[in-house]
């Protein structure tokens, strides 16, 4: 058996435990069907509340949106938002779960890959993201009657999947602070709140300050979430996207390769210091 093939064979190993996780416990998929639908509806609600439905207050929203469709506009945001939830609390957070399990240490005592641990649990969170992803399409068709086209829909899957290298590179990037840093639960919040105020994911990034738009458009969420406003708001198609998916694809090999090295340098630190077992 070659080196590659064993590798390659650990990684579904590592992406089957963790769906195994999920089987057992399976109450926790309960959260895919409440919070899609709840927070971006409230938010989509509370806007109506505040323009009042007022014409002239559609009309700004218009403007710097790029898209009348208010409901719309929100699910796609919290859509990202919760993509972005998932990996950093799934596999950003997956070899902190180990380290306080005690396990972390048989894991990296293992021939496999490094990359096995680092890349394996992202993968097995694509399972509930997908599933975030059509329970709020169902929502917002149910509850606002927007229904985009199937040329829509099915542009904005290939966007879709075509970011997860970049998204699940930017997980396996955060992972690998685990081993320098140990407890990482209030880096995940503040991460994501920046992602969040970055990435034009609640509000367009034309209501950010000029330098904080300049730092949006180095993000590959903010290109993610916009290309998919842009199809399904917008009527765009494949050519008026696909200079930011290259983009995004050339960020997710950058990120990914960071990641790899980072993860590297600080297992080499953690072997040193007895970090692998400390929680």
């Amino acid at each position: 058996m070659t080196l590659l093939v064993a590798d390659l064979r650990a990684f579904v190993a590592a992406v089957r435990k963790e769906l195994r996780q999920v089987r057992r416990y399976p109450t926790l998929l309960l959260s895919i069907l409440f919070w899609p639908v709840l927070l971006p509806t409230a938010w989509v609600l509370m806007g109506r509340a505040y323009s009042g439905n007022d014409p002239q207050a559609l009309e700004a929203f218009a403007q710097r949106a790029g898209s009348p469709q208010v409901a719309g506009f929100v699910f796609v945001g919290y859509a990202m938002y919760m993509w972005l939830s998932t990996l950093l609390w799934g596999p950003g957070t997956a070899l902190r779960t180990e380290q306080v399990r005690g396990s972390l240490e048989a894991v990296f005592l293992t021939p496999a890959s490094r990359l096995v641990p680092l890349f394996g649990p992202g993968a097995a969170n694509i399972l509930p993201a997908s599933l975030n992803f059509v329970v709020m399409g169902v929502a917002l068709w149910l509850l606002f009657g927007f229904v985009p086209t199937f040329q829509a829909t099915l542009w904005t899957l290939v966007i879709i999947v075509l970011g997860v290298p970049a998204m699940y590179a930017i997980g396996a990037l955060f992972a690998a602070s685990v081993l320098r840093f140990g407890e990482v639960g209030p880096v995940v919040q503040l991460v994501r709140g920046i992602f969040v105020l970055a990435c034009g994911i609640t509000f367009p990034v034309a209501m950010l300050p000029g330098w904080a738009q300049v730092s949006a458009w180095l993000l590959p969420p903010t290109y993610i979430v916009e290309d998919i406003r842009r199809v399904l708001l917008q009527g765009a198609g494949p050519a008026d996207v696909t200079e930011h998916v290259i983009l995004v694809l050339a960020m997710a090999v950058i990120t990914a390769a960071a990641a790899a090295m980072v993860f590297r340098a600080l297992e080499t630190s953690a072997r040193r210091t007895g970090m692998l077992s400390r929680f």
